[in-house]
């Protein structure tokens, strides 16, 4: 499990500048682990942390995060969300674009992937995060 001075490590590694509203942000997803935050949240928490900060400064630096796989981006029908990915093996959901409700896939699926991956191509040891968009039992009728 990670922690925030090994976030810190990954951002020195690609040489990026540790601020202020990057070291907040990356405490803030440590500690929401488990839960997918909407953008509002970060905005919120961001301008409570520093005041006057600018909305397009946490974009960039929740870009730069998902750019270096610490973070992933879902496109649920209230808008996007973001989730802590670094250290997770499997991440991916299926996402209806109807209802909007998102579901955690299955571990099952993703190893069988990961078996095909290194049977055909030779590709061993993924890092599986995927987002399947279609419809749900319920919507699809």
């Amino acid at each position: 499990m990670k922690k925030h001075k090994d976030l810190l490590e990954i951002l020195r590694a690609n040489k990026m500048r540790i601020t202020p509203a990057r070291r907040i942000l990356l405490q803030f997803i440590l500690d929401h682990k488990g839960k997918q935050i909407p953008l509002k949240e970060f905005y919120a928490f961001m301008e409570n942390s520093l005041p006057g900060i600018d909305r397009s400064s946490v974009y960039r630096n929740l870009e730069a995060l998902k750019m270096l796989e610490i973070i992933q981006e879902l496109d649920l029908k209230n808008g996007k969300v973001y989730q802590y990915l670094l250290d997770r093996k499997v991440n991916h959901f299926y996402i209806c674009k109807s209802c909007g409700k998102s579901h955690k896939g299955n571990q099952d699926l993703f190893e069988k992937i990961e078996h095909a991956l290194k049977d055909i191509h030779g590709f061993s040891k993924a890092k599986l995060s995927v987002v399947f968009y279609g419809f749900c039992t319920k919507c699809e009728k």
